[in-house]
């Protein structure tokens, strides 16, 4: 795909847009590219590289100090996924599904889902960052792999009638997943990323210790063979 107002491609890996303050968008320079290549963020798993279910988890860490479970693909995500969970307490927050053609209007920092079909083999996910009167302007990856001009990919129009509202996108739209947290979730700060650090720490030195253990545990059970052996030969 190409965006009909921009001309220069990105190459793989370059950052394309910023939305939402400090959420990056990255090139996967095309949307048949699949690079095999898993994203971490502070030990937490994104997703893969630059797919836009990884940009969808990305944001969701950045700008609600959680994240979603893991699906195998961008349509999963309208049958599949429930809440979002906060890293900090594992407290799930619910997603409330806004099918399109909806009496409410799309809701701001909620989750656009389009399902499979031409073009898009795995459905798409993005972001929607705005809410206009008569559109919405949203952030993703995969999708066109332009620079962004502003802090968005793109705005997309938005009609009401017969009292409902359509996102009317040239390829269908399941609709739009409202996250239900009354406002208790904040973006991640360095207070939180500290205590990720420090919970991922303690991990590893369980782990750690864990293994020392079973070295000590195998030493000596080896040492007792090896003097029974003696003993009783």
């Amino acid at each position: 795909r190409r965006s009909l107002s921009e001309k220069e491609i990105a190459p793989y890996n370059v950052i394309v847009g910023v939305a939402s303050l400090n959420v990056a968008a990255y090139s996967n320079g095309n949307d048949k590219y699949i690079s095999n290549e898993d994203n971490y963020l502070y030990e937490i798993y994104m997703g893969m590289k630059w797919q836009c279910v990884e940009y969808a988890r990305r944001w969701t860490l950045l700008r609600k100090s959680s994240i979603f479970e893991s699906v195998n693909s961008a349509d999963d995500m309208w049958n599949q996924l429930k809440y979002i969970e906060r890293i900090i307490d594992k407290e799930k927050f619910s997603l409330k599904k806004h099918s399109n053609g909806s009496p409410n209007l799309p809701i701001n920092e909620s989750y656009l889902i389009y399902p499979i079909q031409k073009d898009m083999p795995y459905g798409h996910v993005a972001i929607i960052v705005d809410v206009l009167k008569n559109a919405i302007r949203i952030a993703e990856q995969n999708f066109y792999f332009n620079y962004w001009s502003k802090n968005y990919s793109r705005q997309i129009p938005v009609v009401f009638k017969n009292g409902l509202y359509y996102i009317q996108d040239e390829y269908e739209v399941y609709g739009w997943m409202e996250i239900y947290d009354n406002k208790q979730l904040k973006p991640l700060d360095n207070l939180t990323i500290e205590k990720i650090q420090m919970k991922n720490k303690k991990s590893l030195d369980l782990t750690s210790s864990s293994q020392k253990t079973n070295h000590i545990y195998y030493f000596i059970l080896f040492l007792i063979i090896f003097i029974s052996h003696f003993i009783f030969s």
